[in-house]
């Protein structure tokens, strides 16, 4: 079943962002089907107070669930409500401008339907992070999510393109806002890499850093480069985990046999180097290339240890 949620953000008497949220409608809200009409209905919401209303009548229409609570303020991670066992539950985390409602500050999943809505009707400009950027909605924008991948831009959604009848907001790009600990996470995934003797340079989509590229040279001098990207989730940069796999996939897809075929292809590699140098060469670069991969993991925790002892890092920041 095709779930879908909508969500308006506006402010309160204090000027203060406030998010509402709908109940889960279940069956049918991808835009090709239900998902239209809530969109052309949220299309004309101006007035906040009437969200409620206009959720009803939504329901009214297609699914008749007539429930009494229809529309409400979800909790926020820096705000959560916590169970009786102590549970903390959150559904969105805010900073500033900036919200999350697909991933919380630690990188864990928020719950979330296939298809969600969210429309700014403040009077700022806000931004939604999403899987595949940061997403700048003016006010009166709405901004459409496959889960957690904005599809305003691609205009494809689930492999299938939009409707061109349905007009969808085009969204402008931000930087993100990564969190303490997330930069902290990233300095030493660069420190790590940099122990190796290899340069990181970080590579920029939409706003957001979405990979890196490597680079060092054999002892033969000859200029290495490796690249790799995040392409379904950006935020799995801050991932050491999965910089890590990264690497690996790099080690293991390094072909000794495929470079020497690639640079004795130019003349004046060919003139520098015998057969056996380069195979001697890129035979010794695979070996480092491997000793990152298999010692990443080692190195980044002795880094962390080492800030721990000098003091660059409180107890708590130990676990990252």
């Amino acid at each position: 079943m095709h779930r879908g949620t909508v969500f308006i953000i506006t402010k309160d008497k204090d000027n203060k962002f406030e998010v509402q949220k709908s109940t889960e409608f279940n069956g049918g809200m991808g835009l090709d089907n239900f998902g239209k009409e809530i969109y052309n209905m949220l299309k004309d919401l101006k007035e906040p107070l009437l969200f409620d209303a206009m959720i009803r009548d939504f329901d009214d229409r297609y699914f008749k669930y007539f429930d009494e609570v229809m529309t409400y303020s979800p909790d926020e991670q820096h705000n959560p409500y916590i169970d009786k066992t102590g549970n903390e539950c959150f559904e969105y985390s805010q900073t500033e401008n900036q919200f999350k409602f697909f991933k919380d500050d630690n990188g864990e999943y928020i719950y979330t339907s296939d298809s969600n809505y969210i429309k700014n009707l403040s009077n700022e400009d806000i931004t939604v992070v999403c899987s595949n950027g940061n997403y700048v909605l003016k006010p009166n924008q709405i901004l459409i999510a496959d889960y957690d991948e904005c599809v305003n831009n691609t205009r494809t959604t689930f492999g299938e393109k939009i409707d061109n009848k349905l007009k969808v907001d085009e969204l402008a790009t931000k930087e993100y806002i990564p969190t303490r600990k997330q930069e902290i996470i990233l300095d030493n995934i660069i420190k790590t890499i940099e122990s190796f003797n290899y340069g990181v340079s970080l590579i920029y989509e939409n706003g957001m850093i979405s990979g890196m590229e490597i680079e060092t040279w054999t002892n033969g001098g000859v200029d290495m480069i490796h690249t790799f990207y995040f392409c379904d989730d950006f935020q799995d940069l801050y991932d050491k985990n999965n910089v890590q796999k990264q690497l690996q996939e790099i080690a293991d897809n390094f072909s000794i046999d495929d470079e020497i075929d690639c640079y004795r292809q130019d003349k004046r590699y060919k003139d520098n180097f015998t057969i056996s140098q380069s195979l001697e060469d890129f035979t010794e670069y695979q070996k480092r290339l491997e000793d990152l991969a298999d010692n990443f993991t080692t190195k980044y925790h002795e880094i962390i240890y080492k800030k721990f002892m000098n003091n660059e890092l409180e107890k708590e920041d130990m676990q990252i």
